[in-house]
This record gives structure tokens, sequence and C-alpha cells, in this order.
């Protein structure tokens, strides 16, 4: 499928989409927002692919970027109701998130059957920060520049799960400091926090995120679909609940032939 503000690659069992509006600092325009949701349900349903990546084409002038987040002007432009969101009361906020609205994109990434990687440097913020949070893996450039700029530069807290996503990766103190001062942090810190899964020298970046996303792809992905599953809702449970639910989710994927099955399948791949 073609497309106008992402770039949308395959390689190996990895499917690359790369945020592509440069002269805008990779912001999300209301095109945008539907492309990489239209991207990430055409690599969804398709079996070839079994780790997405998602990063950010570098600015107009060869800086690197990840994403500054919705794009201020077409609002200004076009208004909140013509970029989906009426935004003038919450009977109307809730209508609009259950359709188009803001968090639509990044729930479905975080819904996604298949492992995302969000490789960032540059600037991220806003609702670049929010569609990094809603990936399952997060690779920072030392270069990075990550912050919540919706109150320091809007005076609104984030429409798109900032408030929600962050506390679960840096815990509440740190995401009520971020989100409160707006103050960026680089690589290094994003990796110290927990935000970050591993950080790299800028040119080492995109090596080291399609390297990770090569590795997870050679894996079983019925058992990766399943333990993402099973992480992602443990997130919502007590550690017993939490128990339960991977036991029921081992016995949903355990072989129709029987465990002897699954012994041997495991000594295969070991002799491999």
């Amino acid at each position: 499928m073609p497309y106008n503000t992402i770039k949308y690659e395959k390689e190996d069992g990895v499917a690359l989409i790369t945020l592509n509006r440069p002269h805008a600092l990779n912001a999300f325009s209301r095109e945008l927002s539907r492309e990489l949701t239209e991207a990430v349900e055409e690599a969804e349903n398709d079996d070839a692919v079994r780790v997405l990546v998602i990063t950010g084409a570098p600015r107009a002038d060869g800086q690197p970027c990840f994403s500054a987040g919705a794009d201020i002007k077409e609002v200004a432009d076009k208004g909140l109701e013509g970029m989906g969101l009426k935004g003038s009361s919450i009977a109307n906020e809730v209508e609009d998130i259950t359709k188009i609205g803001v968090q639509i994109p990044f729930q479905n990434i975080y819904d996604s059957r298949k492992p995302i990687i969000a490789a960032i440097d540059g600037i991220c913020t806003a609702g670049g920060i929010e569609l990094a949070e809603a990936c399952d893996i997060r690779l920072v450039s030392e270069t990075a520049q990550i912050s919540d700029m919706h109150i320091k530069n809007l005076g609104l807290i984030g429409g798109g799960g900032a408030t929600a996503y962050l506390p679960r990766l840096v815990g509440p103190a740190m995401a009520k400091e971020m989100v409160f001062t707006g103050t960026p942090i680089d690589g290094k810190e994003a990796f110290r926090i927990g935000f970050a899964n591993h950080v790299y020298p800028p040119d080492k970046l995109m090596q080291g995120a399609m390297e990770l996303a090569k590795k997870i792809a050679s894996m079983d992905p019925a058992a990766i679909r399943m333990a993402k599953t099973s992480i992602n809702a443990s997130m919502d449970m007590d550690i017993r609940q939490a128990l339960i639910y991977s036991r029921l989710c081992f016995a949903a994927h355990s072989p129709e032939k029987g465990f002897d099955d699954f012994v041997k399948r495991s000594e295969d791949r070991k002799a491999k």
C-alpha cells in the first residue's frame, strides 16, 4: 500500500515504519495518524512480518528526529473538529476516543499481537513520547531528547495516554516530574530510569534496533504473541491473578499433542 507520510519497508520478518514528515518534525497530522494505523494493521495481517520497528526520518536540516507530537499548525488551521476531535465537552471527547480520537493509533500499537520496537533519536515529545510509550520496547540514541511538553507548551495534559503509559514505565514520581516540568532527558538518562531498554551511539541505533527485531523474529511467533498478551494483561492484575492468568496462557498455548511433543520440539531447537 502506498503511503504519503510514512515509509513502510520489510526485511527478514521485520516491518520498518518510518514517520516521514521531516519538514514538520514528523508531527502527527490527521493523515499521518491514519496512515500509521493502516501500516500497523498491514503488518498485523501479514504473516511474513513478525516484528515491527517504528522510527522517525531526519529533520529537513539532517538532524535526527522521532516526533514532535501533534501538528499544532494543522490544529490551528483546521480546528479540533477538523482534526477529528471536537474537544468541546467530556461527552464529545469520549465519543471521539471510541472512533478516531488521539489515543486510537497508540492503543492499536499497544494492542498489536506482534512486538513493536521504537527506535528513538532526536526530538521525542508530546505525541511522540506517547507513541514510544505504547510500543513494547524502546531503544534510544545517546542524543535523543525525550520529554512530555504538553503542559509546558500548551497548558494541557496529553490526550494520547502519556499519564497512563509513563508511570508504568518509570514509576509515578519520575512520571510526574517529566509531565509537570517538560524537561528533556537524553538517551542515557532514559535508559537509567527504565524508559529505554538499551542506549546506543547515534550511528548504531538502527543497527541495534534491526538486530533485536530480527532476533525476536526468529522466535516462535505464536509463543511471542502469547507472551505479549500475558505480560500486558498482568500489568492490571495483582500477583496472584497474574500467576493464574500466566498458567492459563501456558495451557492455551501448549501443543495439542501433549507435553512430550513440547519437549521434543524444545530439543530440536537446541540441536539447531
